[in-house]
């Protein structure tokens, strides 16, 4: 067995593999050629191509992006949690009524804004991006202002949505009493 050792330690004429005892006394192999996939050229990490600070130009700063935009949808979606919960406690009241009409379109203005931003870029869609940016604009005041007609010349918001809820439920039963 010593002879197989000797001959497995020297060299392998099959690429150069050695093969020698480790200090447990495994036997572990290694590439002779220990360089032979090292890089041709090393790259430069530091020197002309990384750019001057100052030099990079910043955009412009932006309420609408960053954390005020995240910060503001998160206000946002947890101020109608309570709005939702109070309305479906308490029904219809003219304030809470009123505050929904503000925040629901507002909020539902975010997310759109949101998937516009992700799926119709300026950068690639300039004429489409703003169109429907506009028409996101005059959807929502649209929206508001029908929340606040309702608020003000019919039965509120709160009673509104109950009304188109239970459409179906008087429907049917209207109908089987005739």
């Amino acid at each position: 067995m010593s002879t197989l050792l000797t001959q497995l330690s020297r060299r392998s004429a099959l690429g150069g593999i050695l093969v020698r005892r480790n200090a447990v006394g495994a036997m572990t192999f290694r590439s002779a050629a220990a360089n032979s996939f090292r890089a041709t050229q090393t790259p430069r990490l530091f020197g002309d191509e990384v750019p001057n600070p100052q030099a990079v130009p910043q955009p412009a700063a932006s309420r609408i992006k960053g954390s005020y935009h995240w910060m503001n949808e998160r206000a946002v979606s947890i101020i109608s949690v309570p709005l939702l919960a109070t309305a479906f406690i308490y029904g219809g009241h003219p304030i809470n009524d009123m505050l929904m009409g503000i925040v629901l379109p507002v909020h539902a203005y975010m997310g759109f804004q949101q998937v516009l931003l992700d799926y119709f870029e300026a950068r690639r869609w300039p004429v489409t991006s703003r169109v429907l940016k506009y028409a996101l604009v005059a959807v929502t005041g649209l929206s508001m202002f029908g929340a606040w007609r309702i608020n003000t010349t019919d039965v509120g918001l709160t009673e509104y949505f109950a009304k188109l809820w239970n459409a179906n439920k008087t429907k049917k039963s209207s109908s089987s009493s005739d």
